[in-house]
Formats: structure tokens, C-alpha cells, sequence
């Protein structure tokens, strides 16, 4: 009995003395690590910022170190960001941080997390006059929270945390969301980094004087990702993926309801080459639906190959510093305005618009489609690049040099557009079934009859198909081969045709 108490009060002091220790160190190593993750951050930030303007950083204000727990407090400086109505935002708000020394935190052995870190961060959005509505909405809980657990490689893994909150208007306008968890990790430079997140709702009325409410509302959100840095500074490679279980818009003077459900977007990001990335949205809309009737799905992906790192990363960069002559001629509904260059800065911007073509890079919209109960649409388009020998030849010629080859197909099923005529029928009231069916069947085989009147389609079957293939100056359209020219003569003709007279 005496040798096993001796075993447990020698167990007991060892762990006395690692925890003790361990504190100490941990005392020793925080403000480094501090100043270290605070100023990848503020990288991180800057990178973030690139097409919008503006800055944002996070500055140490202040820290209480004491031998088992330190305090911290930061700021966060928000300073000409640009949102996307071009109005620009400034403001500063705090943020506490509460970090326990290491090796074993409290806050962790508790939740049975037994493995030695560095340390443990509590942090909270601190409660000034800007954040005082955001309390408010949130029921006076902490609006915005994060627990952190920073390990000795310098390693982090935590969870941010969006309390739920609740907004209400004198005109009655609501807003309610019902919280959000990101949980995320990353290693001590930022180089990779891994998230998910859920959020299970988002509602908002808007009311308005003279038209009935309009309400929208979002319900099961995911989103998750894998990054990786590369060696080109700013571009990440890897997959950020998003699910919205349903969207819901009820609209207009009968409260007519929109609803679309399995909304999907997958992004993902590559290195396709020593110098040049590619990339690939996909997008999906799994079932829609107006005013309680079936409409369909869709479905599209962009894709992008061989884009030089290096001349993109310039040509944002130049982007950027132009961005706020951009936003005041899109404010005053204005084409984008020319931006005087001398000849240093001429020769830089078209040598990296070169060296971007050089890569041949190439872009593509596939399987772009619209399904109905008894017909699926389909679009697909390519289009390669190459640099041409100037940007000082004359239209035609730059365009030829510019674009080396063009494919495009889209086919239009009839029974698709018989399904949609079907439903509009419906939409507008009309109750005889045969007179509906009738005006569906014509209404596909009218646009059959007009494309191939036009010449600017044939028919396949039950599909109307219009096809073009652009290389080497030539195009074959739907068969046809012509040179560029005439190609033009025959949409300017057709156009001409569609105009009204008079």
C-alpha cells in the first residue's frame, strides 16, 4: 500500500513539474509566436485584398503575461475595403484573447483533449459602440468567438464560432441567421490548410411601402476546403467546395414561390505545368420548381488551362492599383475607363499580356444544361489563345493571332421546350389539357422550322444542333466550311433579318 501511494505522489510531482515547466516555456515562446502568427496573417490579408483595394490588418495592442495564462488584445483595422457597390468601408474593432499556457490546458483536458500543445487561445469580439448592434442582434452574447490550440511545430487547429442572431425594422424588414461553425487548421507558415463549416439557416423579409413582403430564405449550408500553398506567391492550389441544401424566394403581388434545391459549387485549383495553373468551377442546381410547379435541372462547368503565374499575378496586381478608377465609372453606370500609361508602364502591362498568351492558355464553358422532365439542352464552348507577334496590327489580323481555335455546340431539345411552354401555359391559368399539349408540341417544332429557315442549325432528331468550329482562319458552321468574312455576312444578314422594320 505505502509503495503504491509513493507511485501515485511521484506521478502526481512529475506532473506537477511538466506542467510547471511546460508554462514557463510556453511564457518564454508566446510573444514570438504571437508576432509571428500575427504577421502571417496580415499577409494572408493582403493577399486576400487583391481586386478589391483597401487594407486590412491585426496589431497586437497589447500583452499581460503571467505564468500559467497570458491575456492579449488585438485590433483589427479595416481601412478603404470596397464592396461591391463601390461604397468603401472603414472601421476598428477589438478582440480579447484569453490564452492558457501549455502543455495541457484546462479548457482541453476537460473536453478530454490530452495531447501537449503550446498553448490554448479563447478569443471574443470585444463590445464597442460599432460592435454594440451586432450584441444586440445576437441577444447581448458574445456575436463572434474562436478557441485555438497552438502546437509546439507551430501548427494551429481550432473553431470559429457565429453566435445566432436576429434583426427587426420599424417597417417590420427582418433578418435571421441561425449561427455558423467553421472548424479549421493549418500549419505554422500558412502553406496548408484545411475547413469545414456548417450553418443550418438564413431568413430575410424585406419590406417594402407599396408591394408585398419579399422573403428569401437559405437552409443548410456546407462548405469545406483543402489549400496548399505554391511557389508562386498568392496562388493556392486545391478544392473549396459549397452545398445549400434549399433556396427559397417568394416573390411579387401573388407571393409566388421560387425553390431550388441541391445547390452545389466545387472549385478546384491546379498546377498544370512547372509555371502555369488551371482551374475548374462546376456548378449544380438540382431541382427548381415555381410556384409549386417542376421545372427542372441544371448544370454547367467553366474550366481554365495553362495560365501563366507570373503574368497573372502582375496583371492583378495592376488590377488592383487601378481598382478605384474601375469602381467610380461602374458607380456612374460608365464603360470601363481608359488608364493613361507612360511607355515604361505600357511596355510592362503588354509584356505580361504576352506572356500570358505565350502559355496558350485556354478556356471553356462545358456541358452548360437545362433538363426537363422529358428533354435535356445542352451548350459547350472552347476557346485557345496564343500571343500574337504585335498588339499593333490591325484588328482582324491581331484577332486571328489572338484566337487560334473556337468550339461551340448547343443543342436544343424540343421536347424541353414543349415541357417549358407546358408550364407556362399552367403559370398563366389555362385548364384545357389537350390545347395545352398541342401548343407544347408546336411550340418545339416552331423553333426546329425557324432554325433551319435561318440556316443557322439543323435538325437531329428531337434536337435542334448548332455547331462552329473556328481555326487557322476558317469556320465550319453546321457543316459548312466559309472563311471568316463570310461568316460575318451571314450573322449580319441574320440579325438584319430579326430587326423590326419601319
Amino acid at each position: 500500500m505505502k509503495k503504491s501511494v509513493g507511485i501515485l505522489s511521484g506521478l502526481a510531482v512529475a506532473i506537477a513539474v511538466v506542467t510547471t515547466a511546460g508554462a514557463w516555456y510556453t511564457g518564454k515562446q508566446l510573444p514570438g509566436e504571437l508576432e509571428h502568427a500575427i504577421a502571417r496573417g496580415n499577409t494572408q490579408l493582403e493577399k486576400a485584398l487583391v481586386g478589391v483595394g483597401g487594407s486590412m490588418t491585426v496589431e497586437l495592442a497589447s500583452l499581460d503575461q503571467r505564468f500559467f495564462s497570458s491575456t492579449a488584445h488585438y485590433r483589427l483595422k479595416v481601412k478603404d475595403v470596397h464592396l461591391s457597390d463601390g461604397e468603401a468601408v472603414n472601421f476598428e474593432v477589438g478582440i480579447t484573447d484569453q490564452i492558457e499556457h501549455g502543455p495541457f490546458p484546462w479548457s482541453r483536458v476537460k473536453s478530454f483533449k490530452l495531447m501537449p500543445v503550446l498553448a490554448a487561445s479563447n478569443s471574443s469580439l470585444d463590445k464597442d459602440d460599432f460592435t454594440a448592434p451586432w450584441y444586440a442582434a445576437a441577444g447581448d452574447r458574445v456575436p463572434l468567438t474562436s478557441q485555438t490550440s497552438l502546437g509546439f511545430d507551430g501548427g494551429a487547429d481550432g473553431e470559429i464560432i457565429l453566435a445566432p442572431v436576429k434583426l427587426t425594422e420599424a417597417n417590420g424588414t427582418t433578418l435571421e441567421f441561425s449561427g455558423m461553425r467553421l472548424e479549421a487548421s493549418g500549419d505554422r507558415d500558412g502553406k496548408a490548410s484545411r475547413f469545414h463549416g456548417s450553418a443550418e439557416r438564413f431568413a430575410m423579409t424585406l419590406v417594402g411601402e407599396d408591394n408585398p413582403p419579399a422573403t428569401f430564405e437559405l437552409t443548410g449550408l456546407k462548405l469545406g476546403g483543402n489549400l496548399a500553398a505554391t511557389k508562386h506567391d498568392a496562388i493556392y492550389v486545391g478544392n473549396v467546395d459549397l452545398l445549400l441544401s434549399e433556396a427559397k424566394a417568394t416573390l411579387g403581388p401573388k407571393q409566388q414561390v421560387l425553390l431550388i434545391k441541391g445547390i452545389e459549387q466545387n472549385v478546384l485549383q491546379t498546377l498544370d505545368g512547372p509555371d502555369t495553373v488551371g482551374g475548374r468551377v462546376d456548378y449544380k442546381l438540382a431541382d427548381i420548381t415555381w410556384d409549386g410547379r417542376k421545372v427542372g435541372s441544371a448544370q454547367m462547368g467553366v474550366s481554365i488551362k495553362s495560365i501563366n503565374a507570373q503574368a497573372w499575378q502582375s496583371l492583378a496586381q495592376w488590377y488592383q492599383a487601378h481598382m478605384p478608377e474601375f469602381q467610380q465609372a461602374a458607380a456612374a453606370g460608365q464603360p470601363l475607363p481608359e488608364i493613361p500609361m507612360d511607355e515604361a508602364e505600357k511596355a510592362k502591362f503588354q509584356g505580361d499580356v504576352k506572356q500570358l498568351l505565350a502559355s496558350k492558355p485556354q478556356l471553356a464553358v462545358e456541358n452548360l444544361s437545362f433538363k426537363t422532365a422529358n428533354g435535356e439542352s445542352r451548350f459547350n464552348l472552347s476557346m485557345d489563345f496564343a500571343s500574337p507577334t504585335s498588339f499593333d496590327l490591325p484588328p482582324d489580323q491581331l484577332t486571328k493571332q489572338l484566337i487560334t481555335q473556337v468550339k461551340s455546340k448547343l443543342t436544343l431539345s424540343k421536347p424541353m421546350i414543349g415541357d417549358l411552354a407546358t408550364l407556362q401555359a399552367l403559370l398563366d391559368g389555362q385548364t384545357d389539357a389537350q390545347a395545352i399539349a398541342m401548343q407544347s408540341s408546336q411550340a418545339g417544332e416552331m423553333v426546329g422550322m425557324m432554325a433551319l429557315q435561318s440556316g443557322m442549325a439543323t435538325v437531329q432528331g428531337s434536337d435542334v444542333v448548332s455547331s462552329l468550329h473556328y481555326a487557322d482562319g476558317m469556320v465550319d458552321f453546321n457543316g459548312k466550311k466559309m472563311t471568316v468574312e463570310e461568316f460575318a455576312m451571314i450573322l449580319a444578314a441574320h440579325f438584319a433579318a430579326m430587326q423590326p422594320q419601319g
